[in-house]
């Protein structure tokens, strides 16, 4: 008798996939636990955000960004505090998340320049469409398939 027809399909029932992207996803040893990049900001709660000075919109190479909407992607305004120079807007992606992105690539964005598979997304967002489309890390699944197989012995 293997170990695998000693485990009851009762309890590994549950663990199936309940549609086709998830069985696909599964499938490979990929998953979805994400985790942004130490060098981004990206948070389920919303960023401290303030609207343009008086000085700011005097400038000429200032462009307002607040409000524009691009991709899956919302302006809401600029970062309050700001881990690296250069002006930093903060944007909420449909899912609900909030990053600060740079306003080279909100400008970017907005000139069309990111159109159809390269749409402006957050982070988690972009991690999950690249499962979807069957772009995943081989390491990773590797880890994880091996994690699982020594769970079951």
């Amino acid at each position: 008798m293997t170990r695998l027809a000693r485990v009851d399909m009762d309890a590994v029932a549950p663990l199936y996939p309940s549609d086709k992207v998830a069985g696909r996803v599964a499938g490979r040893g990929a998953h979805f636990e994400w985790s942004p990049p130490e060098t981004s900001i990206h948070s389920r709660d919303p960023i401290p955000y303030r609207q343009p000075t008086e000085a700011e919109t005097i400038l000429p190479s200032f462009v307002d960004l607040a409000g524009l909407k691009s991709g899956r992607l919302t302006v809401m305004g600029i970062a309050v505090e700001s881990i690296s120079p250069g002006q930093r807007w903060v944007v909420r992606c449909v899912c609900g998340s909030y990053e600060v992105r740079r306003a080279r690539y909100l400008k970017a964005c907005a000139a069309g320049q990111k159109t159809g598979d390269n749409e402006a997304m957050c982070l988690a967002c972009a991690y999950t469409r690249r499962l979807q489309n069957g772009r995943f890390n081989p390491k990773k699944a590797a880890a994880a398939a091996e994690a699982i197989q020594n769970c079951i012995r």
